[in-house]
């Protein structure tokens, strides 16, 4: 089974609270709880997948979690990953106005990036925001 096939998947590009996976064609799958408990109960969707970062970096799914106050947060399997970068643009830019920072964090090196809604506006100042701009250290 697809995250487009799953019963629970939201119409694309849906901007939702709380935590969600972010799939290939804007599929947004909801998660309740936590994610890894989504994980142990889907595991015809991410098969051989045990945790977030499995599915991060085996499915290249996007873990999204959506706060209060316009705060969101991005798991994304690395900076070069120019499809994963692509979706998360269009994901925060569909989304204007719903938020006001985010934080994206990379599989590949320690720390985040800040983003702000105008930094998803252009595909290419995205890019390169993302591909030259300061990594935070947690």
């Amino acid at each position: 089974m697809t995250a487009e096939e799953s019963p629970e998947a939201l119409p694309p590009w849906s901007f939702r609270h709380g935590a969600s996976w972010l799939a290939e064609g804007g599929v947004v799958l909801p998660v309740p709880g936590f994610h890894d408990e989504w994980i142990r109960s889907h595991p015809e969707l991410v098969p051989g997948c045990s945790n977030v970062c499995d599915v991060v970096i085996r499915k290249r799914w996007i873990s999204v979690s959506v706060f209060s106050e316009g705060y969101v947060e991005l798991l994304v399997p690395g900076r070069s990953d120019g499809e994963c970068m692509e979706r998360c643009r269009e994901f925060l830019a569909r989304a204007t106005g719903r938020w006001s920072h985010a934080l994206l964090m990379t599989m590949d090196e320690e720390g985040y990036i800040r983003l702000s809604p105008a930094d998803s506006t252009n595909p290419q100042s995205f890019r390169e925001r993302v591909g030259t701009g300061e990594v935070y250290r947690l």
